[in-house]
């Protein structure tokens, strides 16, 4: 016989949405998808897909006004969406908090879906939520559209009112409230004319976490703890913890490694909510220990919802440690991309910090020239000057010869009038050159006597020479 457990984790998001036509906004449609923004481009036609009933024209475009988060799975998704479709037939709803009745009968003798409207839907939104079959589930209320949130808070308070009034109100009605997230639209014109996604920053379901990257932090951690066997001693009843024999759940919270059965887990976090719920006020240590596997399976919830860790005090969502459970046990693959990603991203933040670093060095370094003197005086030492000289000197005479050589082939007819006349500028021009030498030999020698003179002087200025 097969085995009917999924193989498949916990998705990263599954949810059921509200449709409402921006022409119409009496027509409405609830669907289920784990991607909305390319289920929401599906009803308005961009890409193909969607339903028959959203495909009208005159209708389009559609907008998610609201959306419900945190199924466990595409099943789970389904049987909320069809509760939440048919609330007059579902048997989520008990017959005494029914909301939605059918008032006309099909051919086949089928009762009729009563018309919908979205204060119905809130409604029986509000209704679903707190029922024991999907209460248990962290479920999570998102609303895009602030008079849909009105709505909502309008219907929320009309319902504890009518419950704290009734002496035998439902039980779903008295349930704990529902964690409802808002993000409205930004004030931007044509919003639904365009590409909602490259329009300023996201928001609605485009700010939605598609994938497992909120998660990316703790995945890596328990991947690491039970790679390298550090399961240590289970935190709750403080016995060893085999490495992979048995099913253990991690802490969430960030710089906690408690780790522990999942038996030990649940207990202890249903224990916690027993115990806030019927006095309060949290218990000491010895009296929880007491009752720390006391839970009997047949009174009261088997599923926890949320409480705290034993080890470092921090608050816990069983969801939360379901869903990195079964990736780890059901996706080995997917955890090895999560923890690449990771690497990756740590790389790039170092990098972005190194370059952040050589630049504010580099601006630094150039703030500091900008205030050092401007009087400062660059003399050339004689080494440089030695060098400059002889170089000069070896260039000429390398030329010099080659020079002369060229000139005499080149004209050789006039041979001896060119070397008379040769004889002649150099006789004429030797007393000159000679006059020349000996007043660039006295200015260099007062220009050096100036030089030392300087050096001398500025000795003990605050100047800085270089030499």
């Amino acid at each position: 016989m097969a085995s009917t457990v999924s193989s498949r984790p916990i998705p990263a998001l599954y949810t059921v949405y509200i449709l409402r036509s921006t022409m119409r906004h009496a027509s409405l449609y609830i669907g289920s998808t784990p991607d909305p923004p390319r289920r929401l481009k599906q009803h308005n036609g961009v890409v193909k897909g969607g339903a028959a009933r959203t495909a009208r024209a005159s209708l389009r475009p559609w907008e998610m006004v609201g959306l419900v988060s945190g199924f466990p799975g595409p099943v789970a998704a389904l049987k909320f969406e069809w509760a939440l479709t048919n609330p007059h037939l579902s048997l989520h709803i008990p017959a005494e908090s029914r909301l939605s009745v059918a008032r006309q009968t099909k051919k086949n003798g089928h009762p009729r879906r009563p018309p919908a409207s979205m204060h119905s839907i809130l409604a029986n939104l509000h209704l679903l939520l707190r029922v024991p079959s999907f209460a248990r589930w962290p479920l999570r209320l998102h609303v895009f559209v602030p008079e849909v949130h009105a709505a909502w808070n309008k219907w929320t308070s009309e319902a504890a009112a009518a419950a704290a009034a009734a002496v035998d109100a439902p039980e779903a009605l008295l349930a704990e409230p529902v964690e409802v997230l808002t993000d409205f639209k930004p004030s931007v014109p044509d919003m639904y004319g365009a590409d909602e996604a490259e329009l300023g920053p996201a928001w609605g379901i485009h700010a939605l976490p598609l994938d497992y990257g909120p998660m990316r932090d703790y995945v890596d951690k328990a991947n690491d703890i039970f790679t390298f066997e550090r399961e240590g001693d289970c935190a709750v009843c403080n016995t060893p913890l085999p490495a992979g024999q048995g099913l253990y759940a991690v802490c969430p919270n960030a710089g906690c490694e408690a780790v522990g059965h999942l038996r030990c887990w649940s207990g202890h976090l249903l224990e916690s909510e027993t115990h806030n719920h019927d006095n309060g006020h949290e218990h000491d240590h010895e009296h929880e220990h007491e009752h720390e596997h006391s839970h009997d399976l047949g009174d009261g919830p088997l599923v926890p919802k949320r409480g705290h860790c034993p080890d470092c005090g921090g608050p816990v969502i069983w969801g939360d440690m379901m869903k990195e459970l079964t990736l780890r046990m059901r996706a080995p693959k997917e955890v090895e991309k999560i923890v690449k990603a990771k690497r990756r991203q740590e790389k790039a933040a170092d990098k972005a910090a190194a370059d952040a670093d050589k630049a504010a060095s580099k601006a630094a370094a150039a703030v500091a020239a900008e205030e050092l003197p401007s009087s400062i005086e660059i003399v050339p030492s004689a080494a440089a000057k030695t060098t400059k000289t002889t170089k000069t000197t070896k260039t000429a005479r390398a030329t010099k010869p080659a020079t002369t050589k060229t000139k005499a082939k080149a004209k050789e007819p006039e041979k001896a009038t060119k070397i008379t006349k040769t004889t002649r500028v150099t006789k004429a021009a030797s007393a000159t050159l000679s006059q020349t030498a000996k007043t660039a030999k006295t200015t260099t020698t007062a220009a050096v006597g100036d030089a030392s003179a300087v050096l001398l002087d500025r000795a003990k200025s605050p100047e800085v020479i270089v030499l």
